[in-house]
């Protein structure tokens, strides 16, 4: 299974993620959904996701409401 750095900030801090895809690409709106929900994991508390079938702009805009923004994805060797 292909792995991704996604690189972002949360609330201005630079962070990133390591993620594993199953599919040879992964879209910013795709990272910035598995960011929200590792969030959410290591929260535990009740983030509002946005549905699975949400649209890229409308995910992209729900993690700017909680503090994520310059989402990129950079492909990692396999």
């Amino acid at each position: 299974m292909p792995t991704f750095r996604v690189h972002y900030r949360k609330d201005g801090e630079s962070r990133q993620l390591d993620l594993e895809h199953p599919q040879a690409s992964l879209a910013p709106h795709e990272a910035a959904l598995a960011v929200l929900e590792q969030l959410r994991a290591d929260a535990e508390n009740s983030l509002a996701l946005p549905p699975a079938d949400a649209q890229a702009a409308a995910i992209l805009r729900q993690a700017e409401v909680h503090g994520l923004t310059d989402i990129r994805v950079e492909p990692l060797a396999s």
